[in-house]
């Protein structure tokens, strides 16, 4: 009677346990499972209980079970299993899955038994691996940044200090060109960092653009003042993409031609428009500023989107330019 009391009893333990239990005899055969071990295993009870626990292990792993089961068996203590060892499962329909077991050795009915405590730890181990993944993201990401963007910037930087040194139209227009066509490749390398950057929910675009001011900073001198009003991060796209583009391009030509010390850009995102406005307090602009380059750049970037782009004196000193896009 007393054993039958045992036996009924550890059955309700197990059944009210969270995880998937089992029941192990000294040879390896599992004569209880709870409700948990049935719905991880995708096996019913009558399928689990009277079969050996071995049939829970992947096959490429099965042949060794049997002797570690036994070894256990020999000198039974309370321990997870497999210390250090990746563990898996496999369903009945031969799916594997990591698992991490607890063994815990009983005495019931007279006879040596083991309790078997299983738990699925998929989500743990991917939630893991996409943080490894993110560590690897972020490396390359600041690699790319600090190594290769950093030196073109320079370079760029290096080539238009140059040209007023050329008397020649057509070679200055070709090194304007050249510094145009790294800002580009700025520009894409620093939609790639965010790219790669991107787990499944995208980056802000509040905190790629306060990212470019903050770069920009680097080669100002000082960090421009940056001012958003409305929700930027429901833009679409296409237009988030143009407006990044517009922010770089126009901070870098205050770095290259303003000699300013002070610099400050205002989005604003209202139900129909979104606008930048770009202001410096540097040397101004000619009377007549050059409509290619960089200013023809996000010039066609606000036509293209059926917008305009204009710049002009700013008061008392100084640039501004003015980029709109409707919604």
């Amino acid at each position: 009677m007393r054993d039958l009391i045992d036996v009924e009893l550890a059955g309700l333990l197990l059944s009210a346990a969270p995880d998937a239990m089992m029941l192990v005899d000294s040879e390896g055969v599992i004569q209880l499972a709870n409700d948990a071990a049935t719905a991880m295993f995708q096996a019913s009870d009558e399928m689990l209980v009277g079969s050996a626990v071995e049939l829970l292990v992947p096959d490429d792993v099965r042949s060794g079970h049997a002797a570690l089961r036994q070894s256990y068996t020999d000198e039974p203590t309370r321990r997870p299993m497999g210390i250090g060892l990746q563990l898996e499962g496999q369903r009945r329909d031969g799916s594997k899955f990591p698992v991490e077991i607890s063994l815990s050795p009983v005495d019931l009915a007279g006879s040596p038994m083991t309790i078997a405590a299983v738990r699925d730890v998929s989500d743990r181990q991917q939630t893991m691996e996409r943080l490894a993944l993110l560590r690897d993201r972020e490396r390359i990401g600041r690699d790319i940044h600090d190594m290769v963007i950093q030196r073109i910037f320079a370079a760029g930087m290096s080539i238009q200090a140059v040209v007023g040194l050329v008397e020649s139209q057509d070679v200055r227009d070709r090194l304007s060109e050249v510094t145009d066509g790294l800002d580009e490749t700025i520009r894409q390398l620093r939609q790639a960092i965010f790219e790669i950057g991107r787990s499944d929910d995208r980056q802000s675009l509040s905190s790629q653009l306060a990212s470019i001011v903050d770069e920009r900073g680097q080669h100002l001198g000082f960090v421009p003042e940056l001012r958003v009003v409305g929700h930027l991060d429901e833009l679409p796209e296409f237009v988030a993409d143009q407006l990044i583009a517009t922010l770089t391009e126009s901070l870098s030509n205050v770095a290259r031609h303003a000699d300013a010390t002070e610099a400050r850009a205002t989005i604003e995102c209202t139900a129909g428009q979104v606008s930048l406005v770009v202001e410096d307090n540097g040397v101004g602009i000619a009377r007549r500023p050059k409509t290619k380059g960089g200013l023809s750049n996000m010039m066609w970037r606000a036509a293209e989107l059926g917008g305009s782009c204009a710049i002009e004196a700013n008061e008392p000193s100084g640039t501004r330019l003015v980029w709109e896009v409707p919604l």
